[in-house]
């Protein structure tokens, strides 16, 4: 087929028009550096310009006037539109030029210069709702409305020593617990308990202080361990220990519920139990708000244990909304709105898990490789599923991520 065969018929917006001559421009955009005393200048490349096309073109015809009002007409019109190259197809470009002109000896003929240059799609910056610090915000929200039920309940003013004495063991007993469920853990309390239970006979009686003490035990942000994991979207050590500490966080506010009341009270014990209720609650909120927090700062690599984190975050705000006043009450509905958005917003993308399994036993390299085509995955393999042997993978079900 000669080459002529292969041309297309030239138009813009629509608008057909011929060309006898067509031609373009380009190159990069930049700024020239030259020094004093130096013979080689430095040219700052800033991008490539705007490629340029420009025809020498006519209509013709009978009709040759409507046909040049139709194409002035289309050049004239704002914003880009589709040029018809004779020989590169279709293009998006605008108009910054165009010349038009008759003659006597080209009757019936109207000429044109045109030149046209590239446009690109018009793209405006775009507002993106920070998601994750709305969580920190609003798991702050709570740790001032927790602080503030606290005080509001809990008062050993005018009770016997013996009532102040039963304060101060069960806030012994329970920093006993979290040092022994989460000093393990390792990340999540960041001040020594120790310290805070040989200050107890001081603070009982400042239920603030005792508060922002208890709150100031928790790690916040720093319980998070930025994921190192060498994969794309892998699952490393760090995202597993982040896992682990999130769920032991949560799951511990269950050791902290309301105290049994036998039939009848004496006003003194009712406030004994009143007290113990209110630091019950203020613990599983200080939870609470440290599992919540984590949730807003930590990687989310893999979508189903984001998901299980993400719900049974939730589950445990719900439940704790069921007994707290007004203003806790709002704190706890808003955090766990927030931790949905965050959460849901940023596993969008992550890796989602599968089953397979193997033929025969085999090593934790050689599957690595023929699932993903790389020797790189074989530790995200075995401390998913817990290997005890990264040479004998069992021919068993196993879970792997998608990509």
């Amino acid at each position: 087929m000669a080459w002529k065969d292969e041309l297309q018929q030239a138009s813009f917006r629509g608008v057909p028009f011929h060309v006898d001559a067509d031609g373009g421009g380009g190159g990069r955009r930049g700024t020239l550096h030259e020094y004093p005393l130096r013979d080689t200048p430095l040219f700052e490349d800033m991008g490539r310009k705007g490629r340029e096309r420009s025809f020498t073109a006519f209509v013709i015809g009978a009709d040759f006037i409507a046909a040049r009002d139709a194409l002035l007409e289309a050049l004239e019109a704002p914003g880009p539109g589709e040029l018809v190259h004779p020989t590169m197809g279709r293009l998006m470009v605008s108009v910054p030029d165009f010349r038009y002109s008759h003659s006597k000896q080209e009757g019936g003929m109207c000429r044109f210069e045109i030149s046209f240059v590239e446009s690109g799609e018009l793209r405006y910056p775009t507002a993106r709702v920070a998601t994750s610090q709305q969580t920190i915000a609003a798991a702050e929200v709570l740790e001032e409305s927790s602080i503030g039920a606290f005080e509001d309940v809990f008062n050993i003013d005018g009770l016997p020593a013996w009532a102040s004495l039963d304060a101060v063991t069960a806030a012994s007993d329970m920093l006993d617990t979290l040092q022994a469920s989460l000093g393990s853990v390792g990340g999540v309390l960041g001040s020594p308990v120790d310290v805070l239970q040989d200050m107890l006979p001081d603070l009982i009686g400042e239920p603030y202080t005792l508060a922002n003490n208890i709150f100031g035990l928790f790690n916040k942000a720093g319980a998070v361990i930025a994921s190192a994991s060498r994969f794309v979207q892998g699952y490393s050590d760090a995202d597993a220990i982040n896992y682990s500490r999130a769920f032991t966080t949560l799951r511990l506010a269950n050791s902290f519920g309301p105290v049994s009341r036998p039939a009848s009270l004496t006003a003194t014990r009712k406030r004994v139990l009143d007290n113990r209720d209110a630091l019950n609650a203020l613990t599983r909120r200080a939870l609470l708000t440290q599992a919540a927090g984590m949730t807003g700062v930590m990687p989310l690599p893999v979508y189903d244990d984001a998901v299980r984190l993400r719900d049974e975050t939730m589950a445990a705000l719900d439940a704790e909304s069921m007994t707290a006043d007004d203003t806790t009450y709002l704190a706890l509905v808003d955090l766990r709105a927030k931790v949905y958005d965050d959460m849901t917003s940023r596993i969008a993308n992550a890796a989602r898990l599968r089953e397979i399994q193997p033929p025969e036993v085999m090593p934790a390299l050689a599957l690595s490789y023929d699932l993903y085509e790389s020797l790189d995955r074989e530790g995200e393999i075995i401390a998913r599923n817990r290997l005890r042997h990264p040479g004998f993978v069992p021919a068993e079900r196993l879970k792997v991520l998608s990509e």
